[in-house]
């Protein structure tokens, strides 16, 4: 397994997760929880540190945050070493409490915000317990969890200064109520039905973003990096360019048709053709631009993202094999 990339820069917004080590408890009690919170709060003030939404499980935890400075791994490292010497001298323990490196997935606030959001004040519903429950006991839970920002921005208990909920709420209205009232509609949607994971879109273990938001990451901050040995394969993955011909002729090889079959509109092999748009979405991104890959498809670039969508959605044994064929070609290209 690759190590995810670690991307920071000023004004950057990060997805935050680390659990416990061997995936053991890591808030015990609630003194674990409030000890958490308020010194995520104050090392939040101390590195200027937007905090948009967090949540606390028993065996870990999810943040979202915005750094105003490029500084994740020093305000992370600073934190969480400090919640593990008092937990650990709370409870006359040692050693490590959270299983190695957090995990960073860096977001594009734009896309993702409301969404990344909503994922994380409905992970106390999303247990086994609360699977087999009914909406109204879902929802009555929801609203008395203490240890997540969500009775925050329903305007249950006055938020603490470092919280920042206006970020994600001014797109749900245009008077602060309404918008509370219309963010926890959106939010509880996922009390009733089963919502897609924000995660299904994230790119090399990294990034949560837009096409044309991965295309800047890498031009800004990745390409000519030297990253370790552990990160080498996704920051490769990353920085190199595929020639449009050069991922068509791959898709061609794993289908057994011709190149013009993937990409003349009227082909008769319409998965190859679907799977071709995907593959040249993601792999020749740095190359050319989503309106000039569909030029060469003769669609819009609507219908290319539509047809690159559907690939992503389909879960067939079938299409994980040539996904990974095409990952083995792209490797020794």
């Amino acid at each position: 397994m690759t190590r995810p990339l670690r991307i920071e820069y000023g004004n950057a917004s990060y997805h935050i997760i680390n659990r416990g080590n061997q995936r053991s408890t890591v808030f015990h009690d609630d003194w674990h929880y409030k000890t958490f919170i308020e010194k995520l709060g104050y090392f939040a003030t101390e590195f200027h540190v937007r905090v948009y939404a967090y949540c606390c499980m028993p065996n870990h935890f999810h943040l979202y945050v915005c750094t105003k400075e490029a500084n994740l791994s020093r305000f992370m490292q600073s934190f969480l070493t400090s919640y593990c010497v008092s937990s650990n001298k709370k409870r006359r323990s040692s050693g490590h409490i959270f299983q190695g490196r957090f995990k960073a997935h860096l977001v594009e606030d734009n896309c993702y915000q409301s969404r990344l959001s909503r994922y994380i004040h409905l992970n106390p519903i999303r247990t086994q317990y609360f699977r087999e429950a009914s909406p109204e006991e879902r929802h009555e839970h929801l609203h008395k969890f203490k240890w997540s920002s969500y009775r925050y921005y329903l305007g249950i208990t006055n938020k603490p200064k470092w919280l920042d909920c206006e970020p994600v709420l001014l797109r749900w209205g245009d008077k602060e109520r309404q918008r509370m009232q219309n963010y926890g509609d959106y939010v509880e949607e996922g009390l009733r039905k089963e919502l897609e994971s924000p995660f299904d879109d994230v790119v090399e273990q990294s990034v949560l973003g837009s096409v044309g938001f991965v295309d800047w990451v890498k031009r800004e901050y990745l390409l000519g990096r030297q990253g370790n040995k552990e990160e080498e394969a996704s920051l490769g993955h990353l920085q190199k360019s595929f020639s449009f011909e050069e991922i068509i002729d791959h898709v061609a090889s794993i289908y057994e048709v011709g190149q013009d079959l993937i990409i003349n509109r009227k082909s008769c092999h319409r998965e190859a053709r679907r799977f071709g748009m995907y593959s040249v979405c993601y792999y020749c991104r740095h190359t050319d631009s989503l309106s000039d890959l569909a030029k060469r498809f003769s669609v819009s670039v609507s219908a290319l993202t539509q047809a690159r969508d559907r690939v992503m959605n389909d879960s067939s044994r079938q299409l994980r094999q040539n996904l990974e064929k095409i990952e083995s070609m792209i490797c020794k290209s």
